[in-house]
């Protein structure tokens, strides 16, 4: 659990205005750079993809105003910011350049502080080298009484111990953060504690212990009117019946988590207790009832991930898009050289023509026509060449996303989830936003799949086209149970192949079309037609929504990038829309390619 930070508007309000001014445009002073060293700790996590900038420059403020304070801590905010981008190099690089300059200063509550904290950071990594910053930071605070983050690290120390499975050491630091909390009268941070020692409790199966610490945690959060504590509370009894194979009693604390969880708009704690429920109705073999819950936690992992990932998908394709022009360019400037190259040649070959045609015409002409035919040979096998380059650039690009970009998602994923089942945020603004960061991110994930899908192969078949396009329907059908979705194929369409880019683009088209009359339509009915008449192939998007102005949205960026997308691939897109008349989109694609029926 990290330490608890004081939320203050001021400060949100101060970053925000920070984060809008130029870099280079003033030095601040040392008030700012204070303000800016005290950001909310949940503003840090949620701002961490853009922070760095922001802390570098402060930083630089702080070196320039001789001001030691002001630079420590601006590196040690730079250390917690790198470790949430997942730079563990950086991270450990500016914690300990942090920790030189809090002694150089004799802030040793700083100090303290900063060893702890780097030790916490780096258990999952290295957890004897944690332990040992981490009890660099205890023996500080402890010699100085630093009490006011002594209760914290306590309960960080403690999860290392829990951590080499040492549950007797675990539960005394656990227990002396409880201590502390109480002394500071702290009942929010006492509930922690008390589950932390209740959770050990479980593990070493002292079940009566376990359940007076999770019985009094309880009853604080009906005190503080903490729902989303309590559904926590009781999704952790659950866990304690299920650990003594009590399923009835486990299910209906389960099922108790879950009502909770769903009134405070928690969806990660819903799909945990789905997950439980069908394990133990699994257990009791009631098979049926344990697959009810299975789909309903299956249903919410995917609407978890449905919400809109423009911004990071169109840095994507802005990234890709400069590299291929960059390579078009390139490939250009070489054909060039050879066309230049192949006029010097056939310039030669005529002057030397004109001088020996009388007296080498046969020689000369049986000549040429073996230079044709190694032309020929020779021009085939660069296309070749080019070809098998451009597939492997495909697949490294591939390959780059998934690897490299896949697993940060994936990252930072586990990262927001460890925060929100860790306890280590209640505060409900920041639990909203950090289950967004973890919608966004899942959603980013699932197109980035669809990227790599178009991108494996330089075409594809209808049968692809309409398996990937199948999904994405059956996922709106989940999402959107209140709207009935027509979705019809003609036989004749099947026979169709497509180049990727083709096919990724018509697929996010229809996409934005289902998912801007899902979102702004209020439609009841969402129907998809694909259709073949003479060779073209014929997409039709309608619903029964309430319609709009044609002339006060055609500018909208949605309709403006599919109409771009339809562009790039030679297709025509016709949109008609009227108030309380619903919406129809046309897409048109002619020259197909038709495998043999």
């Amino acid at each position: 659990m990290h330490f608890e930070r004081s939320f203050s508007i001021f400060k949100v309000f101060i970053l925000l205005v920070i984060s809008c001014i130029p870099t280079d445009y003033f030095a601040q002073s040392k008030k700012t750079i204070d303000s800016i060293n005290d950001i909310p700790f949940p503003t840090k996590i949620e701002k961490s993809a853009t922070l760095d900038k922001v802390y570098l420059k402060n930083r630089s403020d702080s070196k320039t105003l001789k001001y030691k304070n002001g630079e420590a801590k601006s590196l040690s905010n730079l250390s917690l910011i790198y470790y949430y981008q997942g730079e563990h190099e950086k991270d450990v690089e500016f914690s300990l350049k942090a920790i030189q300059l809090f002694e150089q200063i004799g802030d040793k509550q700083s100090l303290a502080y900063e060893y702890a904290e780097l030790g916490y950071r780096m258990k999952s990594r290295n957890l004897e080298k944690a332990q040992e910053y981490m009890l660099k930071g205890k023996s500080i605070a402890e010699k100085q009484q630093f009490k006011a983050i002594l209760s914290s690290i306590y309960n960080n120390y403690g999860v290392i111990k829990e951590m080499k499975l040492e549950y007797d050491s675990a539960i005394v630091y656990y227990q002396r953060g409880l201590i502390y909390k109480e002394q500071q009268k702290d009942l929010i941070g006492i509930t922690y504690s008390l589950n932390n020692l209740a959770g050990v409790y479980v593990l070493l199966k002292k079940f009566p212990e376990a359940k007076k610490m999770y019985d009094r945690s309880f009853q604080l959060r009906v005190k503080l009117k903490d729902n989303t504590g309590l559904a926590e509370n009781h999704s952790y009894y659950g866990d304690f019946y299920l650990a003594q194979n009590k399923y009835l009693a486990a299910i209906s604390a389960y099922e108790k988590s879950v009502e909770l969880a769903n009134k405070s708009n928690y969806p990660e704690l819903m799909k945990f207790g789905y997950k439980q429920l069908a394990l133990c109705y699994e257990k009791l073999g009631k098979s049926k009832e344990s697959l009810d819950y299975f789909k309903k936690f299956n249903t919410l992992s995917e609407s978890l991930v449905q919400e809109s990932t423009q911004h990071k998908i169109a840095e994507l394709e802005v990234r890709f898009d400069t590299n291929e022009k960059e390579k078009i360019i390139l490939q250009k400037e070489i054909e060039v050289k050879q066309f230049q190259n192949k006029l010097i040649a056939v310039s030669a070959g005529m002057i030397l023509l004109l001088v020996l045609a009388g007296f080498v015409y046969r020689q000369q002409k049986l000549k040429q026509k073996q230079q044709k035919q190694a032309f020929e040979l020779k021009t085939t096998k660069l296309e070749l060449e080019k070809q098998y380059e451009l597939e492997e650039q495909r697949q490294t690009i591939s390959r780059d996303l998934h690897d490299n970009i896949g697993a940060q998602l994936t990252f930072i994923i586990s990262s927001v989830e460890n925060l929100s089942f860790g306890g280590q945020i209640t505060h409900p603004n920041s639990l909203s936003r950090i289950e967004k960061i973890s919608h966004f991110t899942k959603a980013t994930i699932v197109d980035l799949r669809d990227t790599i899908w178009a991108m494996n192969s330089a075409e594809f078949s209808f049968v692809d086209f309409k398996s990937r396009l199948t999904n994405f329907i059956s996922k709106a059908k989940f999402a959107k149970e209140d709207v009935q979705f027509q979705f019809e194929i003609s036989e004749q369409s099947k026979q169709l192949h497509f180049s990727s880019s083709t096919g990724i683009h018509l697929y996010r088209v229809i996409q934005e079309a289902v998912n801007n009359s899902i979102k702004y339509a209020n439609a009841s009915e969402i129907k998809v037609d694909i259709t073949v008449q003479n060779k073209k192939l014929i997409i039709q998007i309608q619903d029964n929504g309430c319609g709009f102005n044609m002339n006060e949205v055609m500018n909208g960026n949605g309709l403006y990038n599919m109409q771009k997308r339809m562009e790039e691939i030679n297709g025509e897109f016709n949109l008609t829309s009227s108030e309380r008349n619903g919406t129809k989109i046309v897409l048109l694609i002619s020259d197909l390619e038709f495998a043999n029926a």
